[in-house]
This record gives C-alpha cells, structure tokens and sequence, in this order.
C-alpha cells in the first residue's frame, strides 16, 4: 500500500493545519467564553463559538496550511463534508473506547488525535486537491 500522502515534502503541511486548528479551536472558546459572560446558555454560546471555529479553521486551511487555489464555491463544500465526517469520526471512535474500558479523557485524547490525522489526510487528498479530474470545471471565482 502506498500512503502518497505522506511524502515528506508534504510534511511542512502538517504543522501549519495543527496550528490553523489549534487557533481556531482558542477563537471557539474564547467565543464562547465572551458570550457566557454575556448571560448567554453555554449550549448556544458553544454553537456559536464552533461555527466561528469553523469559519476561522477553513479559511486557515484554505490560505496558510494549503495554499489552496481553489475556489471557495468548490473548497467550502468539501471542507464541510470533511467536517462532518471527521464529526462522525470522533462520535464513533470516542464511543468504542469509551465502551471498551478506556474513559473519557483517554478516550477523547486518542480520538482527538486519530480523527486529527483523518482530517489532515482528507483535507489534502480531498478538500483543497487541486488536480482536476476529467469532469471537472471549476467556475469563475
């Protein structure tokens, strides 16, 4: 199996994406720290603060971890797929070891980072790719 992937000149990739989450994810809690201390119900202040995650994630992803070409009608799209999948991920991966005996902490730490991993990959064979396939036609941006 050949992991392409994972060439080491595409190393320089993965510390950028960390740090565009890691920022995004401070921009999500700060967020949603503001908006408590404004007398807001945590649940909505967390939806909020993790759609200002969201945005801020992608266009870092976009711009500085991927120096992604593409247009945002075609990028955009992708990336909230791989967002909802790397949802899913989380959920699923968090619930088998957390009923296999591993507990919350360990097992959101090893989710976190699995699912950290998964996006990564699908982020750079997927959301920002920028090869076009026979069909493809990008519109103008």
């Amino acid at each position: 199996m050949r992991l392409q992937a994972l060439r080491p000149a595409e190393w320089g990739r993965l510390p950028r994406f960390l740090l565009a989450g890691g920022v995004a994810t401070l921009l999500h809690w700060v967020t949603m720290l503001v908006f408590i201390r404004a007398g807001l119900d945590a649940v909505l202040a967390t939806g909020i603060g993790a759609t200002v995650g969201l945005l801020a994630n992608y266009f870092a992803q976009h711009r500085y971890a991927f120096s992604s070409g593409l247009p945002h009608g075609i990028a955009f799209p992708r990336y909230l797929t791989g967002a909802a999948l790397g949802w899913a991920l989380n959920l699923a991966g968090f619930s088998l070891l957390l009923a296999a005996g591993a507990g919350v902490a360990p097992s959101q730490m090893i989710t976190t980072g699995l699912v950290a991993f998964a996006n990564y990959l699908f982020a750079q064979r997927f959301v920002f790719h920028e090869e076009p396939t026979i069909h493809t036609q990008y519109p103008d941006a």
